[in-house]
C-alpha cells in the first residue's frame, strides 16, 4: 500500500500570485475513447480559468476535430472489441504495458488521426499543449519530433502508467499518485518531469451538500439508495448489474446512470422487471455531483475519473464489471489502497447490499480512507503544476 502521506508529491512547486502569467494560451487536447479523458480536460480547463482568467484555455477531441469520421469509425470499433472480444483488448493492452508504441504503430496513427495537426496547431499558436489521452501525446510528441516548438504536458487518467504515454519530447507528466510515478521512471521517464497531483475533478464534486438535501433536491425519497455508473460510455456488465439490484427495489432507491448509451437505457426502461418507483434510469446527466451525494453506496466499473469522483464526495465504492486492461488495474490499486470493495458475482453483491441495509460500519470505514485520501488530490494540484509550466 503506498504511504498516504505520499499519495501526491511533495515536492509540487507552489505558484505565487504576482508570478501568474497572463495573454497566454492552453491548449487541453483528447480523445473520445473513453469519456474519462475528455472530463479531466474540462476539469483542468475550469480550474485554470477560475483561477487565472488572464489565462485562454481551449479543450479539443483532437481526432474528432481533424477527422472526424476516421474518428467515429475507430471508436466504433474499440467499442465492439470491448463487447466482443474482450480478451483481445487485454492482449493488445498487456503486450506494451511497460514500453512505449514503436515507432511505425505511432506513424500510423499519426496518418490516421492527425495528418493535418501541423497546420491546426499553427493557426491556434498555444504556449502550452496539455493532452490527457495516449494518441493525442503520441501525435503532438511527433509534432515537436519534426521541429515544431511546442510545449508539451501529459495528464495520465488512470492509476497505472502505460507505455504509450510514455514519449521523449514530454517536457511534464501529471500523474494519479506516486505510485505511477514510479512506474513511469521505470520507463525511463526523467524523475523530474513527474508530478503526482491526482486526476482532476470538476469542482463540484468538492462542495459540501448532505445526503437529505441532495435528495429532496432531485425528488427522491429519504431511503438506502445505491447508484449504478457505467461510465460515459454505459459499458461493463451494467445490464446484469441493475437487474440483480431490482431484487432489492422494495427495500432502497436505484439510480442508475447509462451514460451516452441510448440503447442501454431504452433496453432497460422496456423491462417489466425494471419499471418501479423507486428504480429511476437516466442517461447521461450534469447532475452527477447531486447523484453521488444522494447515494449511500456506488457501485461501477473502475474509470479512472469515476474513482476519482467517488473520493472526492467520499462515497463508498463498490467495483462491479471492469473493462479488461486499463480498469482492471485501476480495480486493482483502488481495492490495494482501501479506497473500494471489488465484488466479482451477484452472490458478492447480495452480501454488500445487505450490509447496506443492516448500517453496517463498513460503509464509514470506506468513506474515512477516502476523505484521508482525497486532500492529496485536489484540483489545485494540478492547476499548479500547469501554471508553473507557463510562468516566466
Amino acid at each position: 500500500m503506498i504511504d498516504r502521506a505520499t499519495w501526491a508529491d511533495p515536492a509540487l512547486l507552489k505558484v505565487e500570485k504576482e508570478a501568474c502569467p497572463e495573454g497566454k494560451k492552453v491548449l487541453i487536447v483528447s480523445e473520445n475513447f473513453g469519456s474519462g479523458h475528455t472530463k479531466a480536460a474540462e476539469a483542468l480547463a475550469k480550474g485554470l480559468q477560475r483561477s487565472n482568467p488572464g489565462v485562454e484555455v481551449r479543450v479539443v477531441e483532437l481526432g474528432c476535430e481533424l477527422r472526424p469520421r476516421v474518428s467515429r469509425m475507430l471508436l466504433h470499433s474499440y467499442l465492439s472489441m470491448l463487447e466482443q472480444a474482450p480478451s483481445l483488448w487485454k492482449i493488445i493492452y498487456g503486450r506494451h504495458h511497460s514500453r512505449a508504441f514503436p515507432k511505425w504503430a505511432q506513424w500510423c496513427l499519426y496518418r490516421t488521426l492527425y495528418p493535418r495537426l501541423s497546420d491546426y496547431v499553427k493557426r491556434e499558436q498555444p504556449d502550452l499543449v496539455i493532452s490527457t489521452h495516449p494518441f493525442s501525446s503520441s501525435g503532438m510528441a511527433r509534432l515537436k519530433r519534426k521541429g515544431y516548438p511546442v510545449t508539451i504536458c501529459t495528464l495520465i487518467t488512470d492509476f497505472s502508467a502505460h507505455g504509450s504515454w510514455v514519449q521523449p519530447e514530454v517536457d511534464r507528466y501529471l500523474v494519479p499518485h506516486v505510485g505511477v510515478k514510479e512506474q513511469l521512471t521505470q520507463m525511463g521517464v526523467e524523475p523530474g518531469k513527474i508530478y503526482a497531483t491526482g486526476i482532476p475533478t470538476d469542482s463540484r464534486f468538492w462542495m459540501e451538500q448532505t445526503r437529505e438535501t441532495a435528495r429532496r433536491k432531485l425528488g427522491l425519497d429519504q431511503l438506502p439508495t445505491v447508484l449504478i455508473l457505467g461510465g460515459g460510455m454505459g459499458m461493463g456488465q451494467t445490464d446484469r448489474l441493475v437487474k440483480m439490484a431490482a431484487k432489492w427495489k422494495d427495500s432502497m432507491q436505484i439510480l442508475v446512470c447509462t451514460g451516452h448509451n441510448r440503447r442501454l437505457k431504452e433496453s432497460l426502461e422496456r423491462d417489466p422487471g425494471l419499471q418501479h418507483p423507486r428504480i429511476r434510469i437516466q442517461g447521461f446527466t450534469d447532475e452527477m455531483p447531486d447523484l453521488m451525494d444522494a447515494a449511500d453506496l456506488i457501485v461501477s466499473k473502475p474509470g479512472g475519473m469515476t474513482c476519482s469522483e467517488a473520493i472526492a464526495k467520499g462515497k463508498p465504492l463498490l467495483i462491479y464489471g471492469s473493462i479488461p486492461g486499463h480498469e482492471e488495474r485501476n480495480g486493482r490499486f483502488m481495492e490495494e489502497q482501501g479506497l473500494a470493495e471489488v465484488v466479482a458475482n451477484d452472490d458478492g453483491l447480495s452480501v454488500w447490499f445487505e450490509k447496506l441495509l443492516a448500517g453496517d460500519p463498513c460503509f464509514d470505514q470506506l468513506r474515512e480512507r477516502m476523505l484521508e485520501w482525497r486532500q492529496n488530490i485536489h484540483p489545485s494540484h494540478s492547476i499548479e503544476a500547469v501554471l508553473n509550466l507557463l510562468a516566466p
